[in-house]
Order: C-alpha cells, then structure tokens, then sequence
C-alpha cells in the first residue's frame, strides 16, 4: 500500500489527544511487552493492576503476516475470559481497500460477537465503516476529505433493526506542521477543539477544549406513552493545557493542568535497547487535602 494521504476519522485530532493522554496511567501499575518471533509471529502482551482492588487484568495477543496475500492473522485471550481474533485483507483486491473480520467468544457465558469491517482510502478520501453480526446490529461509518492542508469528516451510527439513526458527528482540520488544529461537533451537544504546536524539536504543546453533555432518560412529552429518550439537561466544559519536553533522545518529561483543577505530570526513560519505564501522577487541586491524587507506574519491553 502506498503513502496514506488522507487520515481516518478515528486519527483526526490524534496528536493533541495522544499528548492529553498516552503516558499517563494514574492508579494503575502496567506492564507492556511485545517480541517477534524467527517465524514472524508478533507477540504481544499486557498486564496491569489497579491501585483500589486486587484484581489483575491482562491480555495476550498474537498476530501473523502473510505479504504475499496481503493477510493478517491475530488472535488472543484476555483475564475476562475472552477469546478474540480478527483476519484482515489489505491491498490485494484493490489499491487501499481494508476487509476484516473480526469476532470474540466468552465460553462460560456462551457470548459470541462478530464485526465485519471495510476501509477505503485514496489520495483525498478515507472510508471507514463496520457493523455488528448479530440481531441488533449498528453501523458505524465516517467519511474523510481532504483538500490540501484542510480536512473535514462526517459520521454516524445507524441502528439497522429500528431503522433510525442512534448518533452522528462532523469534524473540521487543519494539518500542516507545525501546527495541528481539530474541531469536532457530536450529536449537537458534545464538542471539542484541540491545537496541536511543535515549538521545536524538543517541545510539544497543545491545548483543548471540551465539552461533554449531560443525559439523562425522559419520555417525549409529547407521546408520554411512546420509548423513552436521552435528553440534554447540561453539560461541562473543560480546558486543557499541556506540554512534552524531550530532555534528550532517551528521555521526556509530561505536564498538563485542567480548568478541573487537576495537574498530571510523568516522566519517562529509555534503558538501552526495548526497554521503557515510565512515572505518572493526576493531583486534584480542588481538594489537595483529601482529593483523588493518582499515581501510576509503566514498564513496556520490546525485544
């Protein structure tokens, strides 16, 4: 496949919100480790423990490549008794078409869920769309345009067995470097824009806005008899500040303060070849004294 040109939905925004977000895991201690084997089975896994229970979560995948058919194979278990496992086909049947699918099972509970995927993407457009097979399937589908450095996006969810839509949203962008600017509108009542900025090659900044609405369940005065529906009674906004600092190849530092009057800070240090730890903290300034501070600890090794 050739050079993407045009980013998925999903990836509108990414930068400013990885920057918001990866690296910190507060009240939680994590491990990641991931190898490739000499027969080219990647392999991946994940554990980590929450600093309120005992309860350990993990994961393991595995995932497999074969070039020349343009598939790839993965498949996995997690600590919730979960067995999953997705084929892909890229490329093959068309120049940046993706067709998945991918299902999970829970034995003890006889669960099974499946989901058939389709991505497109060319030169000025991305597609993305995927739906459940089961007997209340809902599609999920968005649409990516770009024209030069601007990028505008649409989406929706599509309740199939009513027949109504169940969500929508619209995105507008601006990428070129060194700034990043993303603005998103979900179903009239959420919203957030984001600005991404790199100052130079040691620091990143961003800022963001967001606000998230409030729902609660009401009938339609007008068919009180009818299903009940969400209904907007508020919302919150927050603001976000935040920073990387790149103290040099093997180390950066994290900061970032909210309108919540919450500060996260993390650090992070590279130790030779596939090994990475990482410190983080979220203190609540709005109530220091006995507030909800959270401290977390990361290693992830790659070898």
């Amino acid at each position: 496949m050739g050079e993407q040109k045009v980013p998925s939905y999903p990836e509108l925004g990414k930068l400013a919100r990885d920057l918001f977000r990866r690296g910190y895991h507060p009240g939680i201690w994590q491990i990641e480790t991931k190898t490739l084997t000499s027969s080219g089975i990647e392999l991946l896994s994940s554990g980590f423990a929450n600093h309120d229970n005992t309860k350990v979560n993990g994961m393991l995948q595995s995932k497999y490549k074969m070039e020349d058919q343009g598939l790839t194979l993965s498949e996995g278990w997690n600590t919730d008794k979960w067995l999953f496992g997705e084929i892909m086909h890229k490329d093959k049947l068309a120049e940046g078409l993706t067709l998945a699918l991918a299902g999970r099972y829970q034995p003890a509970f006889n669960e099974l869920e499946g989901k058939f995927k389709v991505g497109f993407v060319q030169e000025k457009f991305h597609i993305l769309a995927d739906t459940g097979l089961h007997s209340q399937p809902i599609l999920n589908a968005s649409l990516v345009v770009a024209q030069d450095e601007f990028l505008g996006g649409v989406g929706c969810e599509f309740d199939i067995s009513n027949v109504n839509f169940s969500g929508w949203k619209v995105a507008l962008g601006y990428a070129k470097e060194p700034a990043t600017v993303h603005a998103e509108l979900r179903n009239g009542g959420s919203w957030l824009a984001s600005l991404f900025y790199k100052v130079n090659d040691q620091i990143d900044a961003a800022v963001e806005i967001a606000r998230a609405a409030i729902l609660r369940t009401a009938r339609n005065e007008e068919n009180p008899e009818g299903q009940q529906e969400e209904v907007e009674v508020g919302g919150n906004t927050t603001v976000s500040l935040g920073m990387i600092y790149h103290v040099d190849e093997n180390a950066l530092i994290r900061a970032k303060v909210n309108s919540a009057k919450e500060l996260g800070l993390g650090y992070e240090q590279k130790f030779g070849e596939g090994i990475t730890a990482s410190i983080s903290a979220v203190l609540d300034f709005g109530s220091f004294s006995s507030g909800n501070h959270r401290f977390g600890v990361g290693v992830a090794l790659q070898c």
